[in-house]
């Protein structure tokens, strides 16, 4: 990178931002999210989003990327995610080139868990977010998106640096309005026998993104990356969850499980690539999606990109109602049906929520789901 301040990163941006065509949005052989941004009203209005609140340990270091001074910007920056990548993130990156920082120190590890509460207050808004995970560190991040009710447009960049045998645990609760379309890029780098575990739980009503990506890139790297989409009335989610496996010994696991009712509409696409010289690697994808009745929809797209013979890798993918014999069980017991649906809910997206570690965060993600549910 030539770039030596934020105000260059920014100027690049906005070049990038006029030569660049809009992504699609739109996955699949006859099927498409229904996205509706007025974009020119976007381009327009569009303004840095109000900065996160941090609660964290007195050892963890929090300050602003313009901050770091010129190494730490050429470093981390843009390595994961450019702005030369697509339109939406050019567009992050000349509306706002500043970034939340944080840097967990060597062999220090938190026990309590480190709390980001984002916000969408402005009708269109971008935040960003680097993270570095020194050496030996562990902790566990909980983030908390949320929007009022005038927000349109919000996108969200999170940057993970995972140095040699830290573990991170990075959990994010997606939980916005009707009427803002979410748009958010997460990207980790793993080195020597480190890991990071992603969990998303998209619970808002409006139309979320989740573009999340972990490079496997040295040996011993390890990602585990898992979704729960919990989706009702017109809510839509468009979830892309890929692992790249650049060095041998590198292991990865994707599973996405989805609850659609109503009219909601859900993408899971998985993506495990292991590169030619990346030998005894272990990667393994699953989605598994209920619908509850006859309109909610979903496409769940597996990809497996292997050029090494000497890998296990799987992926799989399930669809189907929830199952009447259990639903009648539960009836018999005295059950009301709603009482016996939401433990059937609940049962079926249980799992993922079992695996974050730390149980105070397991617990409160619980009774969000509950909460979710009980409307």
């Amino acid at each position: 990178m030539n770039t030596k301040t934020i105000l260059d990163l920014k100027e690049q941006a906005q070049k990038k931002f006029t030569e660049l065509e809009l992504p699609t949005q739109n996955h699949g052989k006859g099927f498409a999210l229904n996205i509706k941004v007025d974009w020119q009203k976007v381009f327009a209005e569009i303004q840095k989003a109000d900065q996160a609140e941090i609660i964290a340990d007195d050892r963890i270091k929090v300050g602003k990327l313009s901050e770091m001074g010129t190494e730490f910007i050429n470093n981390y920056a843009q390595k994961l995610i450019s702005s030369s990548e697509n339109k939406l993130l050019a567009l992050h990156y000349s509306t706002n080139p500043e970034a939340t920082v944080i840097i967990i120190p060597k062999n220090t590890v938190i026990e309590n868990p480190i709390t980001i509460n984002s916000k969408a207050t402005a009708l269109a808004s971008v935040n960003s977010i680097i993270i570095v995970a020194e050496e030996g560190a562990s902790a566990t991040i909980v983030e908390k998106v949320v929007a009022n009710s005038e927000a349109h447009y919000y996108s969200q960049m999170v940057q993970l640096y995972v140095q040699p045998r830290a573990k991170i645990t990075y959990c994010t609760l997606h939980n916005l309005q009707d009427k803002t379309h979410s748009f958010t890029t997460k990207r980790a780098e793993v080195l020597q026998d480190a890991s990071i575990n992603w969990f998303d739980l998209v619970i808002g009503e409006g139309f979320t993104q989740v573009q999340l990506r972990s490079y496997l890139r040295e040996t011993g790297a390890a990602a585990q990356q898992y979704q729960a989409i919990i989706g009702g009335k017109a809510q839509q989610a468009d979830i892309n969850s890929d692992a790249f496996h650049e060095k041998s010994n590198t292991s990865s696991v994707m599973l996405a499980k989805g609850i659609l009712a109503d009219q909601s509409r859900a993408m899971y696409r998985g993506t495990i690539r292991v590169e030619k010289n990346a030998k005894a690697c272990h990667g393994h994808q699953r989605s598994d999606i209920l619908l509850i009745g006859e309109e909610a929809r979903c496409n769940a797209i597996p990809v497996l990109e292997v050029e090494n013979d000497d890998v296990s890798c799987s992926h799989g993918t399930t669809l189907g109602q929830i199952d009447e014999e259990q639903l009648y069980y539960l009836l018999s017991r005295g059950l009301d049906e709603n009482v016996a649906k939401k433990l059937l809910v609940l049962g079926f997206v249980e799992p993922i929520l079992q695996k974050i570690a730390d149980q105070r965060t397991r617990e409160e993600l619980m009774n969000i789901l509950q909460q979710k549910l009980e409307k």
